[in-house]
């Protein structure tokens, strides 16, 4: 691994990169992921070529909840948001790495961590230095476990998002189609600990998409649970899942209202949880139609 530096444009990104260094979450045991419902409350346009942010590929929360961080296909830079999609300018940081899809807070590591299709691997940025570094997929231990599977597949069916989880301290990777993966790798980036095949036997369905066609494109930790929030791209669906794979996945259509028009998401990306708001944040890469979803999460128990 070579280090390479960033140039920091942004004095905010400064302060997001510190705070990581301050904050910490306890450890936690794994619960059931429950019967949560989805509602739909906003939405807001956030594509902006003037900057740069044409293809939104991963979306993290930031640290102080008031922020959303956020990748683009096109630009291999970082890019801040308010919760209403608002973007600063210039982008925040630059990087040396092609095909951004993914990205995740790690206040564990006190890092960034961003994931590249194009690379087969991790970007990571370091929260004291700034510096970046990148980290093979192949160069972890246990690689030979999927290493045909990245072989044989088309280079766009690769790595496609990324989600920590700090409480339970373990970090999950998507390999977007044939075959559809979950990747579990250790917080140091050294081992990939655990492979699922994200199976229709698991709850990876839909009626109008085949298997083969089938993609997964973006999660997020659930907190409250340890569970994952997974959208697909080409299903146009949410999904819920135990990253154990005792269960199958609870899934959600992904629809909207636009006036009084229901509409599917098309092309979603991304996808941030804010736990203590009960808020889940998704992008789509839909050209200049591109927007930020804001949902509510429904507990089972809970006033509709």
């Amino acid at each position: 691994m070579r280090e390479r530096t960033i140039l920091m444009t942004h004095l905010r990104i400064v302060r997001i990169l510190a705070a990581l260094a301050l904050t910490g979450l306890a450890q936690g045991a794994l619960a059931e992921c429950g019967h949560p419902s989805v509602r739909f409350l906003k939405s807001d346009r956030i594509s902006s070529k003037t900057l740069g942010y044409s293809e939104p590929s991963g979306l993290s929360l930031g640290v102080e909840a008031d922020t959303l961080l956020s990748v683009s296909d096109d630009m291999s830079a970082l890019f801040l948001l308010d919760l209403d999609g608002a973007q600063g300018t210039p982008p925040q940081a630059s990087f040396e790495v092609d095909d951004l899809e993914g990205i995740a807070l790690d206040p564990v590591g006190n890092r960034i961590l961003a994931v590249s299709e194009a690379m087969n691997g991790l970007l990571v940025v370091d929260a004291q230095s700034g510096a970046a570094t990148q980290v093979s997929l192949k160069d972890m231990a246990g690689y030979v476990t999927v290493k045909r599977d990245f072989k044989t597949s088309d280079p766009n069916d690769g790595l496609e998002g990324i989600a920590v989880d700090p409480q339970r301290e373990r970090i999950f990777l998507l390999k977007e189609k044939r075959p559809r993966l979950l990747l579990e790798i250790s917080m140091d980036l050294t081992e990939i600990r655990r492979v699922t095949e994200l199976t229709p036997a698991l709850g990876f369905v839909d009626d109008d998409e085949s298997d083969h066609d089938l993609d997964v494109s973006g999660l997020s930790v659930d907190a409250a649970t340890g569970c994952l929030w997974i959208v697909s791209d080409r299903a146009r669906r949410l999904f819920l899942f135990g990253p154990d794979g005792d269960s199958p996945a609870r899934s959600y259509p992904l629809e909207w209202l636009d006036g009084k028009k229901r509409r599917e998401i098309s092309h979603a990306e991304g996808i941030a949880q804010d736990a203590q708001a009960e808020r889940l944040y998704i992008v789509n890469d839909d050209g200049k139609a591109s927007r930020l979803f804001n949902f509510e999460i429904i507990r089972q128990g809970e006033a509709q």
